[in-house]
């Protein structure tokens, strides 16, 4: 008959530990994280034939099995960070000062004796263990909701948790908790990274993006001049796309090869008379041609033109447009005069 019985789970590992450390100090790191557990354990006094060590190369898992104390594993880890946190302080070594991340679980899981004849653990409550240990980042201690549920109802734990939903594999989620206390040395409780909302930096302006938006500005007087006419801002985004167009070969053409323009009478005629011409194109062709343009140079960075995000007016530049602008091709708005005055 398998023995089964109730396993506090403390699952550790050093984080990066080969990164910038010799083979020698990945030694010590080890000899030193075998020694701080020992001496944490011991000063819990949580006996010696209740705990099974089960060595992972860069860490440990600490097994305590029928154990007593309800928060047993996370006094343990508490006093883990605190003997790390002192080690590193009068250690002058970068390359033997070092960190761990701590998952906490338990779980009622079977006790058996392993091929070398010792004592050994097996079921569910360690997998779990190092899952959660898995989103953790250095000195961060996150447990799972079996050790939560027994916490959390304890008042010197009221309000000492940060809940997240973690992903495992296949899509399977699972929920854990970071534990939080600001007078705990060595213990981080910054949000860990795969929890953070990642911050969206919005995206640069390419360079036709940046031209168009210096001709649109140029003009703006011109084209506010014509909003009575039907197909005034498809004309202008043809016009405006081709002149960008220009401008994104002039200044990649070398000076000793000939300048190939796309936007009819380039360098000849005003871009009122250019205006004109498209103008008194179909309007429907203009219409499609408008839109496509749109769709593959602008749409991306609609939030930065006049109108509604749903149907924004490509031919007027907001004031964050030409800030971004500005910001982001400055050679480009002082090529085309733009500074405060457009704004």
């Amino acid at each position: 008959m398998v023995e089964t019985a109730r396993v506090q789970y403390v699952f550790l590992d050093v984080v990066g530990f080969t990164k910038n450390r010799s083979v020698e100090a990945q030694s010590e790191v080890v000899a030193t994280l075998n020694d701080v557990v020992t001496r944490g354990l011991r000063s819990l006094d949580v006996p010696e034939e209740d705990t099974v060590f089960l060595p992972t190369g860069d860490g440990i898992a600490i097994a305590m099995i029928e154990v007593r104390g309800f928060d047993i594993h996370l006094r343990l880890s508490l006093e883990i960070l605190r003997l790390i946190d002192e080690h590193n302080s009068a250690t002058s070594d970068a390359m033997r000062k070092f960190e761990v991340r701590i998952g906490i679980n338990e779980n009622i899981d079977n006790v058996l004796i392993d091929i070398n004849g010792s004592r050994n653990v097996a079921g569910a409550g360690i997998s779990m263990a190092q899952r959660i240990m898995d989103k953790a980042d250095e000195s961060q201690i996150l447990v799972g909701s079996t050790v939560y549920e027994v916490l959390r109802q304890r008042e010197q734990y009221f309000s000492s948790f940060r809940a997240f939903t973690a992903k495992g594999k296949h899509g399977v989620t699972f929920s854990v908790y970071q534990f939080l206390s600001t007078d705990s040395p060595g213990l981080s409780i910054t949000v860990p990274s795969v929890f953070a909302v990642k911050k969206i930096e919005p995206e640069k302006l390419t360079k036709f993006a940046a031209y168009f938006i210096a001709h649109a500005v140029s003009n703006q007087s011109f084209l506010s001049s014509r909003k009575n006419d039907a197909a005034r801002n498809y004309a202008a985004i043809v016009l405006l796309s081709f002149l960008a167009k220009d401008s994104v070969s002039a200044s990649e053409t070398p000076p000793h090869e000939k300048l190939h323009t796309i936007t009819w009478n380039a360098g000849l005629a005003s871009f009122e008379e250019q205006y004109e011409h498209y103008f008194k194109i179909e309007y429907w062709p203009i219409c499609e041609l408008a839109v496509l343009l749109a769709e593959k140079h602008l749409q991306r960075y609609s939030d930065y033109f006049e109108g509604p995000k749903w149907s924004p007016v490509y031919a007027f530049v907001k004031t964050s447009g030409v800030h971004k602008l500005q910001t982001e091709w400055p050679q480009i708005a002082d090529e085309f005069g733009i500074g405060l005055s457009q704004e």
